[in-house]
């Protein structure tokens, strides 16, 4: 990407008349055929005085936007499908004269006018955006005009390079705790992991507090004597221990002929899997190690923090749905201890991967899809697919 000192030469642009200048013509046109028939020199002065000044307006716009720069702002990070983003452009003035009245449209800024800018000045010019579907979007070019001082004629040309920007899955909201407790009940079948997941939910030198019972909670950890006081069951609450790290595989599934309802699918499933992957690395102050199945399957480690979840999630943006994928390598999962909780989050219900993810890492991988859920998950997609 080039930046604004390496733009010494600026691109062609070109000179259009506005409509106000379509008219302005149209009447001096008018006026010196009717001096010219009439002979009245002054109607033709007049004519000519207004010719003139569809000249003197295109010289002075582009005059405005010769040595002016477009270049990117700093890089929008990568935001969830209908979040809104801040996107913007900076413009900045490499002349030794006052640019006036330049405005920048196309690229992440719709229209943005600056009224006067100083030599060596800049100005950020941009909005807040939201993209309603994952993947890359990338912007058109942006351009750069102005029509000063009459409006009569405009002189606009192509300035900067377009822009990017990563669209993540969208996100739904899940319970922490609920996530953490069908976690331990995924990793039922091994002891190991049944004793770490014990520890980081119920650990007995860790009360915070009480507070009211909610489905899915153990009896052993109501408070008896809080309950018959207040009238109503209340549970211990108990400050989580270390979180286990979570193997999230992901199959973006897709039949040869995808109806709507497959896509929708796929998208919920991808929603699901970037819901529990932020939840486990923001909420839970765990470690996951994701890994999209694809024709590069590679496992990213994604740490705690929001920036970090962020990037982190970023091959779910690129993911492709497909019928059939080649086989994962077991490096493709790095060195997961043997008591991280191993996930498989798929389009299809009954997934033969879940089975033969488990045969190559000699682990068992729990299924998940976007009909079966954890507790208290609430999915941004539609309650129901299109067309069902």
């Amino acid at each position: 990407m080039l930046s604004h000192e390496a733009e010494a030469v600026p691109p062609g642009g070109r000179l259009q008349l506005t409509n106000e200048g379509l008219a302005w013509l149209a009447a001096a046109a008018v006026l010196g055929a009717v001096g010219w028939f009439k002979s009245l020199n002054l109607i033709l002065l007049l004519a000519y005085a207004m010719a003139a000044l569809l000249v003197v307006n295109g010289v002075l716009a582009r005059l405005q936007v010769r040595r002016v720069r477009v270049f990117p702002s700093a890089p929008a990070p990568p935001t969830h499908a209908g979040e809104e983003v801040w996107a913007a452009v900076r413009v900045r003035n490499d002349s030794a004269r006052p640019a006036v009245a330049v405005w920048v449209a196309g690229g992440p800024v719709r229209l943005g006018l600056v009224e006067r800018l100083a030599p060596g000045q800049e100005a950020e010019l941009g909005g807040r955006r939201a993209f309603p579907r994952r993947g890359r979007h990338r912007f058109t070019r942006p351009v750069i005009g102005s029509d000063y001082p009459f409006g009569f004629v405009r002189y606009d040309r192509p300035s900067g390079e377009p822009a990017e920007v990563v669209v993540l899955p969208a996100v739904g909201a899940i319970d922490a705790e609920g996530l953490r407790r069908w976690a331990a009940h995924a990793a039922g079948d091994s002891v190991q992991n049944r004793r770490v997941l014990r520890r980081a939910t119920a650990d007995q030198a860790d009360v915070r507090g009480v507070r009211p019972y909610r489905p899915g909670d153990s009896l052993r950890w109501v408070h008896w004597r809080s309950s018959a006081r207040r009238r109503e069951l209340m549970v211990r609450e108990y400050d989580a221990a270390p979180t286990p790290e979570l193997v999230l595989a992901v199959e973006p599934w897709l039949p040869a002929k995808p109806t709507p309802a497959d896509h929708y699918r796929l998208e919920a499933a991808l929603s699901l899997a970037a819901t529990v992957a932020k939840a486990w690395v923001t909420r839970l102050d765990g470690r996951v190690t994701l890994v999209v199945i694809g024709d590069n399957p590679v496992g990213r480690v994604i740490s705690a923090g929001e920036a970090a979840a962020r990037d982190g999630l970023i091959p779910l943006a690129d993911a492709t749905g497909a019928e059939a994928f080649p086989p994962v390598g077991a490096g493709a999962f790095g060195r997961a201890p043997r008591s991280a909780v191993r996930v498989l989050v798929s389009s299809r219900p009954n997934s033969p991967a879940a089975a033969e993810l488990s045969r190559l890492v000699g682990r068992p991988f729990q299924l998940l899809h976007p009909g079966a859920r954890p507790n208290r998950y609430e999915s941004p997609w539609y309650k129901s697919p299109p067309g069902n």
